[in-house]
């Protein structure tokens, strides 16, 4: 079936004690094209016996891999800080970090954070009507 072919794989260990635990596999699929529909890259995160994924859509092969890369940092880096406690490893980052050696969305699209920043301004329409 198009997209079940895996492209790369990360694991993500969790720190315990005196050891580590493998806590997060990440495993990108090839980039494919469904008759009559958009283009898209497939990825999963696999932890706790649960697989949560996504397909994400681009131009091409290349945008649709490093936007799932982006979006897949983002999760990653959210699940490190609210799941974790900042405890994630993988080989290439001994020290963790907030992307764990991926991009997020914030780093990929330079405009994020000014539109970010824009909304969290914008006054809630039932704020103003109390």
């Amino acid at each position: 079936m198009p997209g079940d072919e895996v492209i790369a794989e990360r694991k993500l260990y969790l720190e315990e004690g005196l050891g580590t635990q493998l806590a997060v596999t990440i495993r990108l699929f090839r980039p494919f094209q469904p008759q009559g529909d958009y283009p898209r890259c497939r990825y999963e995160l696999l932890r706790d016996g649960a697989v949560e994924g996504q397909e994400v859509t681009g131009l091409d092969d290349l945008d649709r891999i490093v936007t799932s890369l982006a979006v897949i940092g983002t999760t990653v880096a959210g699940l490190n800080e609210s799941v974790f406690g900042g405890r994630l490893r993988w080989e290439g980052s001994p020290e963790g970090g907030r992307g764990l050696g991926l991009p997020t969305i914030e780093e990929h699209w330079p405009g994020y954070q000014d539109a970010l920043e824009w909304s969290m301004k914008q006054q809630r329409p039932d704020q103003g009507q109390r």
